[in-house]
């Protein structure tokens, strides 16, 4: 079975929740209604991109703890960094704007 791979908008999401928390925007339920994903792989998602957040020290109000798939002292993947690292210097109100006109449009 292919691996279904997270959309553009997943990814943004999941960036807010990873930074901020998922509460402002309707939480984890809200990512799961775009493209029908479980509730765990989005919180693996989510902790993914906490641990490259860690990694680059980039500051988070999160309490999602990271996981980054390697072993302790390793670098984690970067999968969607792309993506990731251009919400990282956005206003965390523009970010939600962002995440609330997602969720208005699906």
């Amino acid at each position: 079975m292919k691996k279904k791979l997270y959309t553009k908008n997943e990814i943004i999401l999941c960036t807010y929740a990873a930074l901020y928390g998922e509460d402002d925007f309707g939480g984890l339920e809200k990512i799961e209604s775009l493209e029908n994903r479980s509730t765990k792989s989005i919180k693996m998602k989510i902790q993914n991109i906490v641990a490259i957040l860690d990694e680059e020290g980039i500051e988070r109000y999160s309490k999602v703890s990271p996981l980054s798939g390697r072993p302790t002292g390793q670098k984690g993947r970067r999968t969607n960094w792309n993506w990731v690292e251009p919400l990282t210097t956005d206003a965390k109100n523009k970010l939600l704007i962002i995440c609330q006109n997602i969720l208005a449009a699906n």
